[in-house]
């Protein structure tokens, strides 16, 4: 049986060899490499194959959504793990949306990395639970089939796959299949008439009755907000698709920090 090979882009040298020496031990696994951002990664894929990228999301040179981006391109892309210490809305759901197959947290346990590891190997994506929640979540309904809204739902409340096969009366198999399918037509959903870059955060503030420091701070699940305030404004963000861009909510968290809701 081959080596699964595994190569590491994180821009903390700490990190890349702790990674690289926990991985070393198993004797199924092969790190063929560790470099310090995107651009190393792809040049590197480009020079031998590779089965599993671990990719950090914060880095110079290509960040890891524009390297995920990138890698699409490639004739022998390897299969992509993001581990990062982000977990906000929008860095899971627009990791997800370009192609990453699985999500963890640099907290997460060694167990769960293998667990992982051989999951996106077999050709399977990973997502915890809690990833899963916030990432269905945050998926437009928009044109979706009944059956997909429904599985999107009952994740996005946190059901496990045994539990929501239960209610549904699907196999598990079969609900992952359907989220597979909602991950990989999202960027063929109709757009909408405010859909992604015609609408801003002054737009969704505006419809959620709130502020665009709110706004932000649910988005990048910062600060103080109720649940009623997250629900309303991600209402509005599931409706039209909003990609949210960092320098714009960067602004409107310096605009009114003390803002009340």
């Amino acid at each position: 049986m081959s080596r699964i090979s595994i190569l590491i882009a994180d821009d903390h040298p700490v990190v890349r060899a702790g990674l690289a020496s926990m991985l070393a031990t198993y004797p199924d696994l092969d790190v063929v490499g560790n470099v310090s951002d995107g651009q190393q990664a792809l040049d590197l894929i480009r020079t031998r194959p590779v089965d599993i990228l671990l990719l950090d999301l914060r880095m110079p040179s290509l960040n890891g959504e524009q390297t995920l981006r990138a890698i699409r391109q490639l004739d022998a892309p390897p299969r992509v793990i993001v581990l990062t210490s982000y977990e906000s809305d929008e860095d899971i759901y627009g990791a997800i949306r370009a192609g990453a197959h699985g999500y963890l947290l640099k907290a997460s346990s060694e167990e769960e990395m293998m667990s992982a590891i051989h999951t996106v190997h077999a050709g399977k994506r990973y997502l915890p639970p809690h990833i899963a929640a916030r990432f269905a979540d945050r998926v437009p309904r928009a044109n979706l089939e009944p059956r997909q809204r429904e599985i999107l739902d009952l994740i996005a409340e946190g059901l496990t796959d045994t539990q929501i096969a239960e209610k549904t009366g699907l196999g598990i198999a079969e609900i992952w299949d359907d989220l597979n399918t909602i991950i990989e037509t999202l960027d063929a959903l109709e757009e909408s008439r405010l859909q992604a870059g015609k609408i801003t955060i002054a737009d969704i503030a505006r419809e959620a009755g709130v502020s665009m420091a709110t706004v932000s701070r649910v988005l990048h699940n910062k600060g103080k907000h109720t649940e009623e305030t997250r629900k309303a404004v991600m209402k509005v963000v599931r409706e039209y698709d909003f990609q949210i861009n960092d320098k714009a909510a960067s602004l409107a968290m310096m605009r009114s920090s003390s803002s009340q809701e």
